[in-house]
């Protein structure tokens, strides 16, 4: 029996961004970076895997620590590495592909290698030039960001990386300004075989490309699906992740559309950020073929913060020339189907969250709002794996919604478990924001948590849920249930 998956598809408690899907022999295994509930930067945690059967995309294992911090020489510091993508050789070997920011010489590309996919690396080396020194910004061919990888069937693979920054100077080298490149590497699968050539331009190049308002920021990634090389980065606008074809590994790059915004900002009636349906920051993820179907793996933002991401994914639509219209972002995802009713499902798998003053687009100035609505969590007894991930901070003015929902038509009470100084209701909406409404839950001030329900309204089919708070105070919203 297939297990239920939601987004996000890794329990409540992990954060996974940046994730690279890749199926490898009947699995598909995550790789990405790792930040924390808490955290106050980007990727302060070891890299870790996790993997699914192709065929039970919700039966998620947690494979373990893969790659330490303290595993590469360099990194004397201690820092975080970031969004690392992994290929398999054409000696059977897996290689892992990371960044580190804290070298001597800035920004640093290595490799690490594994007989399995999902087991404790080795290190390799730092990409080189063909000269044999070791590449770096200020090689001449861009930042040293974001790998990416495609092995190649005769040996070796095609690195890509990049920075396409806004304007040039701060604290990034001019290389952060040029964009995205891509080189192949020799068989020892750390050694350039020439010079890089630039791909997707960034914001200073893009103009006359056909990538205009989308530019490349970061993020790359590369797949080769039905012949076509499809590379999908992070644009300037930074929460959308987009998509271009290649007929080559090297080139040259078509720009193609947006994949998925974590706020859904393009689609019809959010076409600009102020109509986003949850709050927006960066976005890194990659295409990944499944059992037959498509996706788009990306992350979003919880704590009110840039620093806690977690992952997310969604079935992507290819059509027959090729082309790919932009998804909308929901808590079934990888499920295939909508979720099941009569099971109890965590507040936090919601894929629409509006405070009274709207979604936010997290910056590093950025000042929330005190009654901003946002997805948390609490630990008990410092046990971080049975941590409780909820919606805080729920109040008059608020909505959070789930896409979809499959209603039997048997179902006649909801059970929501709260606690906060909240009094009023919890109006229940389906299929719109403002659609018809099949229930009203009553809440009263209790601190503790606790279930509150109500009778609805027979449904069948698939609908989209929306709670909307009228009253006063605020809520704590932990779980909720159809039965």
């Amino acid at each position: 029996m297939q297990h239920v998956a939601t987004n996000p598809y890794l329990p409540g408690w992990e954060y996974i961004p940046d994730g690279e899907p890749r199926v490898f022999d009947g699995r598909v295994y995550v790789y990405g970076s790792h930040d924390a509930p808490d955290g106050t930067a980007y990727c302060p945690g070891d890299y870790v895997c996790w993997s699914a059967p192709v065929d039970d995309l919700g039966a998620w294992t947690f494979e373990g620590v893969v790659w330490r911090k303290s595993d590469d020489p360099a990194n004397a510091d201690l820092a975080g590495y970031g969004a690392p993508d992994v290929c398999r050789g054409a000696d059977g070997k897996y290689y892992l592909f990371y960044f580190c920011m804290a070298t001597p010489d800035g920004p640093v590309i290595s490799v690490a290698v594994c007989d399995d996919p999902a087991g404790r690396y080795r290190y390799l080396g730092p990409v080189r030039t063909p000269d044999g020194k070791r590449f770096t910004a200020a090689s001449g061919y861009g930042l040293p960001f974001d790998p990416a990888v495609l092995a190649c069937k005769d040996g070796g693979c095609w690195l890509y990386y990049g920075f396409g920054a806004k304007k040039a100077g701060g604290r990034l080298p001019s290389a952060a300004t040029e964009g995205s490149f891509v080189v192949r590497l020799s068989d020892d699968m750390h050694t350039m075989t020439g010079a890089p050539v630039r791909l997707a331009p960034g914001c200073l190049q893009a103009d006359g490309t056909g990538f205009e308002g989308h530019a490349f920021f970061e993020a790359s990634s590369i797949r080769e699906l039905d012949g076509r090389y499809y590379f999908v980065y992070s644009s300037e606008v930074g929460h959308e992740l987009c998509w271009a074809t290649m007929p080559a590994p090297d080139g040259p790059v078509t720009y193609g559309g947006v994949l998925v915004s974590n706020g859904d900002v393009g689609l019809p009636g959010h076409e600009t950020e102020d109509k986003a349906v949850m709050d927006l920051g960066n976005n890194h993820g990659g295409m990944v073929r499944i059992d037959g179907r498509d996706y788009i793996f990306y992350h979003r933002h919880t704590h009110g913060a840039q620093h806690a991401r977690q992952g997310c994914a969604e079935p992507l639509y290819i059509a027959v020339d090729g082309s790919i219209e932009q998804v909308e972002i929901t808590s079934c995802g990888l499920n295939r189907a909508a979720l099941p009713c009569g099971r109890v499902y965590p507040a936090s798998i919601c894929c629409h969250l509006v405070g009274p003053h709207g979604a936010v687009h997290y910056r590093g100035d950025l000042e929330l709002a005190p009654n901003h609505s946002v997805i948390t969590q609490e630990v008990d007894a410092g046990c971080v794996t049975s941590a409780r991930t909820y919606v805080a901070n729920f109040c008059d003015g608020a909505t959070v919604g789930y896409k979809y929902l499959a209603f039997e038509g048997t179902e006649r009470i909801l059970r929501c478990e709260v606690r906060g100084d909240f009094e009023g209701e919890l109006e229940v909406h389906i299929d719109a924001v403002d659609g018809p409404v099949i229930g009203a839950v009553a809440c009263a001030p209790d601190a503790g948590w606790h279930e509150a329900t109500a009778g609805i309204e027979g449904l069948t089919g698939s609908h989209a849920v929306y709670f909307a708070a009228k009253g006063k105070g605020t809520l704590d919203f932990s779980a909720f249930c159809f039965e």
